[in-house]
């Protein structure tokens, strides 16, 4: 029965989240740090969390009667504190958010937005057809952002495209910890705007369509930063870690911020690629009795010969959702990719599928060879996107 009254609390808080305009939920009492950096254990002794009272809200649960917690708005949220002060610590609870946990674990009450995305730079990556224009143009070897593909992405246009891939998943939040990011994709400060005019600078730095993605696309932001105070004037609201302790330091920071140039910002509106990929059936999908598939561990898969890498796909915690992406693929070029349907539609139809079906559909009558947990879209996308042998019309 308390399982039970847990999920269903749990579940109720993520349903009120858009009612009360949130983007995430912490509730005072959680612990959210980790027993070590291998284990996802509660840390014992750990300061539980408390809400600066200008970001408390309290919600009247199904069962158990009133939580209150710390509510982040949507909108632009900054992080900031001194390193080993818990911003990292918050975010990652953030991220983890999009599930519910069991009892025990600290983060009961950690409910986050279901489609926020964890953004970051990811070295090496293969990009297929992504339109990145909305961050890169005007490449000097003339190379087309709108439709652009590489084996071996740098981190500004590995993050380049997976902002834009996030955004066709349908994400209303993304969450950004600048230490796994490319500097030159977050920020460009105003002393290198002067040497190197924005004319010859074929990036455009995220701080400057942040704004312009909540305002005309509602997507929220919650980002960690240590290093750098550009993103203050960007900010709807800053929240500083001090010992793991929140506090709520919107106008004192803004305050400072007014004794700095803030950077100049596009004000032309933002506006979306078409998303009009195309997937088509890559070469050894013909016959099913000869795919070939391995899971190795929680970080990638085999399928054939190829080898898909989602170790910078954070938000994926257990091996067995590995393993659903690796049979949901399979599905898709056997039965999903016929030259007609764009990936937002063919993910939709797995998803009906699945979750009509039961992960089972995905053996196609035969014998499920492994055990299976259900990922969320936004991972189905990424696999997809990391497939180096995908082919797109």
């Amino acid at each position: 029965t308390s399982v039970v009254q847990l999920a269903e609390n749990q579940q109720y808080i993520r349903k009120q989240l858009s009612v009360m305009g949130l983007t995430a939920f912490v509730a005072n009492g959680s612990i959210l740090p980790r027993e070590s950096g291998v284990s996802s254990r509660p840390m014992k002794n750990a300061t539980p969390f408390c809400s600066p009272a200008s970001l408390e809200v309290t919600m009247q649960l199904p069962h158990g009667g009133p939580l209150t917690g710390m509510g982040i708005k949507k909108g632009i949220t900054l992080i900031v504190g001194g390193g080993y002060h818990g911003k990292s610590t918050l975010l990652k609870a953030l991220e983890l958010g999009v599930y519910n946990h069991i009892s025990g674990d600290g983060r009961e009450y950690v409910i986050t937005d279901s489609s926020a995305m964890k953004i970051r730079a990811e070295d090496g990556r293969s990009i297929q057809h992504t339109d990145i224009s909305m961050f890169i143009n005007n490449l000097p070897n003339g190379k087309d952002t709108h439709s652009f593909s590489t084996e071996d992405a740098s981190g500004s246009t590995s993050q380049a495209a997976n902002v834009i891939e996030a955004i066709e998943t349908g994400t209303s939040l993304f969450l950004i910890d600048e230490d796994t990011c490319a500097t030159n994709f977050m920020i460009r400060d105003e002393l290198m705007q002067r040497v190197v005019h924005r004319d010859q600078e074929p990036i455009t730095p995220f701080i400057e369509r942040v704004q312009g993605l909540f305002h005309d696309q509602g997507i929220s932001s919650i980002l960690v930063a240590g290093s750098s105070g550009s993103y203050f004037h960007a900010a709807d609201c800053i929240i500083q870690m001090d010992r793991y302790v929140p506090r709520e330091i919107t106008t004192f920071a803004k305050e400072e911020a007014s004794h700095f140039p803030a950077l100049e910002l596009p004000s032309q509106q933002i506006s979306l690629p078409d998303f009009h990929r195309i997937p088509k059936t890559a070469r050894g999908f013909r016959s099913n009795d000869r795919i070939k598939m391995k899971t190795m561990g929680k970080d990638a898969f085999s399928i054939n010969h190829d080898t898909v890498d989602l170790r910078y796909v954070e938000q994926l915690v257990d091996s067995e959702q590995t393993a659903a992406l690796s049979w949901l693929l399979k599905y898709a070029q056997l039965h999903c990719f016929d030259g007609k349907k764009n990936l937002q539609k063919v993910v939709e139809e797995l998803m009906h599928l699945v979750h009509t079906h039961g992960l089972e559909a995905l053996a196609d009558g035969s014998y499920l060879s492994a055990n299976l947990a259900m990922p969320r879209p936004q991972e189905v996308f990424a696999c997809f996107n990391r497939y180096r042998s995908q082919g797109w019309l």
